[in-house]
This record gives C-alpha cells, sequence and structure tokens, in this order.
C-alpha cells in the first residue's frame, strides 16, 4: 500500500503518481507538504536528524527519477505535433524546456551556461552546436533536480526558492561538486552526439585549477566515478525523449552543419564505469549532508542569499 504525498489518499497503484492529484506516490502516509523558505528554516538541527536518518532506498531513488521523467513527459505532450514535425534542433530545444528556460545571448566567449533554472545560449553558433549545448546544460539542470528531489523527498516540503538555493549552495562551494558536475554534464553530452566531437574543456579548467594533479588523484578519481554515475541515470532520463530515431537526426545535423572534424584525443578521459547503487546513494546522502554541515561557516547565510535571490529573480519572471 502508498499514499500520496500531497493529499494522504491510499492507492495500491503501481504507478508513480496520484490518480486523484499527480502528486508522487511514497510507503508512509503524509497529509500535507511543508515549505521551507529561508536558510533558518533549513539548517535545524530537526532537518539534520530527518536527512541523518532517512537515506534513500533503491526504490526510492528509482521513483524520484521516474518522476523527473514524468515532469518531461507531461510538458512534451502540450507539444506531439510540433515535437514531431520540427527539425532535431527544435526537438532538443523542446526537451530542455520542459525542464529549463531557454535564453539566447549574442556576446562572450562562453558557447552556454546554467544558473538559477535558466540556459542561456550563443545565438551565434551552428546548429550541431546549439545541439551538444543544450544537452550540456541540460545535463548541468538535473543534476541540481535530483538532488532537489531528493530533499524534497525526505523532508516532505514542496521545491521553494531556498531548497532549490540550499542545493546550489551544497553543489556549488566545493570544488569536487563542481569536477563532478563537470564531468557528469560532458559524460550526458557525450552520450547524444556523435563520436569524437566531445569536448572536456571546461572539466579540464576546473581540474587544472582546483586541483593538484598529483596529490589530489584519489579525490579527482572519486569525482569522475560519481559524475559518471549521475550521467546514467540522466542518460536514462534523456533517452526517454532523445530516442535512436532522435539520435540518428543530430548525427545527420553534424554532418550538415559542423564545422570542425571529430577529434579523438579527449574520448580518453570518457569511461563506463559507475558505482553500484547502493554505494552511489551513500556518497549522495552524505553531500546532501554535507549542506547543512558547511551552515556553521560565518560567511554561508550570505552565499546561500545570494543563490535564493537568483532563484526568486528567475522563477518570479
Amino acid at each position: 500500500m502508498v499514499y500520496c504525498s500531497l493529499c494522504g489518499t491510499k492507492s495500491k497503484s503501481q504507478g508513480i503518481l496520484c490518480e486523484k492529484c499527480g502528486s508522487l506516490l511514497k510507503d508512509k502516509k503524509y497529509l500535507e507538504l511543508n515549505r521551507l523558505e529561508n536558510f533558518n528554516e533549513i539548517v535545524t538541527d530537526s532537518n539534520l536528524k530527518i536527512l541523518n536518518e532517512n537515506p534513500l532506498s533503491t526504490l526510492e531513488y528509482e521513483i524520484i527519477l521516474k518522476n523527473i521523467v514524468e515532469m518531461g513527459k507531461e510538458y512534451i505532450k502540450n507539444y506531439d505535433y510540433e515535437f514531431s514535425t520540427t527539425n532535431v534542433l527544435g526537438k532538443i530545444k523542446i526537451i530542455t524546456k520542459s525542464y529549463a528556460d531557454v535564453q539566447y545571448k549574442s556576446k562572450g566567449a562562453e558557447q552556454g551556461s546554467y544558473s538559477y533554472n535558466r540556459i542561456m545560449i550563443d545565438d551565434r553558433l551552428n546548429d550541431c552546436d546549439i545541439i551538444s549545448t543544450l544537452i550540456h546544460e541540460l545535463a548541468h539542470h538535473l543534476f541540481n533536480e535530483i538532488f532537489e528531489q531528493m530533499l524534497m523527498y525526505i523532508w516532505e516540503v514542496e521545491k521553494t526558492d531556498a531548497i532549490e538555493a540550499f542545493v546550489s549552495f551544497t553543489l556549488g562551494t566545493n570544488p569536487v561538486y563542481l569536477l563532478m558536475n563537470e564531468y557528469c554534464a560532458h559524460s550526458v553530452e557525450g552520450r547524444f552526439i556523435p563520436h569524437g566531437y566531445q569536448r572536456y574543456g571546461s572539466f579540464n579548467n576546473i581540474l587544472n585549477e582546483e586541483f593538484d594533479l598529483e596529490n589530489d588523484t584519489e579525490v579527482i578519481s572519486f569525482a569522475l566515478m560519481m559524475g559518471n554515475s549521475l550521467a546514467d541515470d540522466i542518460i536514462h532520463i534523456l533517452e526517454n525523449f532523445i530516442n535512436d530515431d532522435v539520435r540518428s537526426q543530430i548525427k545527420q545535423e553534424y554532418i550538415r552543419s559542423c564545422n570542425s572534424a571529430p577529434d579523438y584525443e579527449e574520448m580518453i578521459l570518457e569511461s563506463d564505469e559507475v558505482l553500484p547503487v547502493e554505494e552511489k546513494l551513500k556518497h549522495m546522502h552524505v553531500i546532501l549532508m554535507s549542506g547543512i554541515a558547511l551552515s556553521g561557516d560565518e560567511n554561508c547565510e550570505e552565499i546561500f542569499s545570494v543563490f535564493k535571490e537568483g532563484y526568486r529573480i528567475h522563477n518570479t519572471k
């Protein structure tokens, strides 16, 4: 027997969403979701205790991943005709917009960037480069989304600017997590674009700026293994939308619009090694715990406020 996480309706359903209100089903009964609106409401002894005592099971994690897939499907079904008739770039845009806002820029050296649920793409890029950049930045968003959904599930809370800010604060202030996130995004991108066109520039920048390549080998290896493990989850999410037919269309777009030849040297950075699910979940739990552990730093509330304001501004547009 399972229960709706929002309205409390009892269900024998094998699905993941409540038939009455569409919210996530859980194996315990909760009648309402709380809202955590600021830093002090999040970093409490009570929340730390709940988080510490309730690591996710493999089944619960699978439910969260399925819920993220459903979020995308709910959006895309409103664009069925457009999705079926548009070109491959149009398809990737619709998939990306099912999770994050997409805006264009016309200046700056970066091809794209992600922050506060917003993906920025340089409109001067060739279509094939826009496709790869959208997939890369969407992977960053889904990386955050997974951790946000974990907190929402464990704490029984709605998504708020504060929850999103807390996850960004946790993942964005630790070089190991930044490296993990960047490797994850490159790995996801590499799954859907033609072999030999993957570039690891942003990953190498973090690696060379933040780490001692001789003395930090163990922590670097951990970051890559975790990043690749989470990339596997995000790839499985996106394969619900970027199927073999769409991948074939991406390959054809590279033939049509790519001005450079494939370069296989950086492919050495690709890996098929992932952690067992239970071990991955253990490390993800520690990552979430570390966010609260950081709360003792005198500057952390100010940093958190910057993240929260970013989400507030974007989410109210």
